[in-house]
């Protein structure tokens, strides 16, 4: 019994021996094999998504970017900076260029780039003056500053003479002229909020059936007149999607209250006066299953 428990003594001693000879012989740990409290990693340890960056491109979000002072400041700020290409203007070249861009994190435009054009001329100077806006009010989702995509509608209208010269005969002048840009641009009820027309658009959709069995969605972009009473006329398809969802792109813009109409200004007997034009809009419809 003795021997035996002399012979055990001597393996569990060349066991032991083995073990130490090895930890001495390996590579040091790294810091990087510990978490902060000091406790060895887990081969499978991830960093937990909630500490992540979100660089996602979002175009749903609980608050969308806002432009300081809403959409008419936004294509005011465009008509003032807004530089005519001359080799559009020698041509005669009119037109509407739709771009696409960023609004990140910190408020800034990103990444803008033409998504439709109705001449080739106009892009470079439409993707310059969207470049230069201002910074905006970031979107939001989930509590948390999101970059979020934008499209806008980058105007190109030739004039004989600049329309803030524009002298009417009369504050009643029956003038049909359809603007694209005037001083006071056509206000929707509730234009405190930039969103808006947005908002009404997406509560007053119905999304045809056929359009969803047969998994139809993206963005119809509608055109239309704000009229000098504040009606939504001429209304039609600027860029469509497919017959189904177009047609109720046109209904629900066709049932839009009425806008204040958009007006410009002039000096009749010696005293300012704003007259009510008719003016051209565009807005993106949404479609998303």
């Amino acid at each position: 019994m003795n021997i035996r428990k002399t012979i055990l003594a001597i393996m569990l001693a060349a066991i032991c021996t083995t073990g130490y000879a090895q930890n001495e012989n390996s590579q040091p740990s790294t810091t990087d094999d510990y978490t902060l409290d000091n406790k060895q990693k887990s081969s499978f340890y991830k960093t937990p998504d909630e500490e992540k960056e979100d660089n996602n491109v979002y175009t749903d979000v609980d608050k969308k970017p806002e432009f300081p002072g809403g959409y008419s400041a936004l294509y005011k700020y465009i008509a003032d900076h807004l530089k005519y290409p001359e080799t559009a203007k020698m041509k005669r070249i009119q037109g509407k260029v739709f771009v696409k861009f960023i609004v990140g994190k910190e408020g800034n435009v990103e990444d803008p780039e033409v998504v439709k054009s109705d001449d080739p001329a106009l892009n470079s100077e439409a993707i310059r003056v969207v470049s230069s806006l201002p910074k905006w009010i970031p979107g939001s989702h989930k509590g948390k500053k999101v970059r979020v995509a934008n499209t806008i509608t980058v105007n190109f209208k030739l004039d004989e003479q600049p329309i803030v010269n524009e002298m009417p005969k009369s504050p009643d002048d029956d003038d049909n002229q359809i603007f694209f840009f005037v001083e006071k641009m056509p206000e929707f009820p509730g234009a405190t909020d930039i969103f808006a027309v947005s908002n009404f658009l997406s509560e007053n959709i119905k999304y045809p059936e056929e359009a969803k069995a047969k998994s139809l969605s993206g963005t119809v972009f509608v055109q239309f007149v704000v009229n000098k009473e504040g009606d939504v006329v001429n209304i039609k398809i600027a860029r469509g999607i497919d017959p189904l969802l177009d047609a109720e792109a046109i209904r629900v813009v066709k049932n839009m209250p009425k806008w204040k109409p958009g007006a410009q200004s002039t000096r009749i007997n010696g005293e300012k006066v704003w007259v009510p034009k008719n003016v051209s809009l565009t807005v993106p419809v949404k479609f998303t299953l």
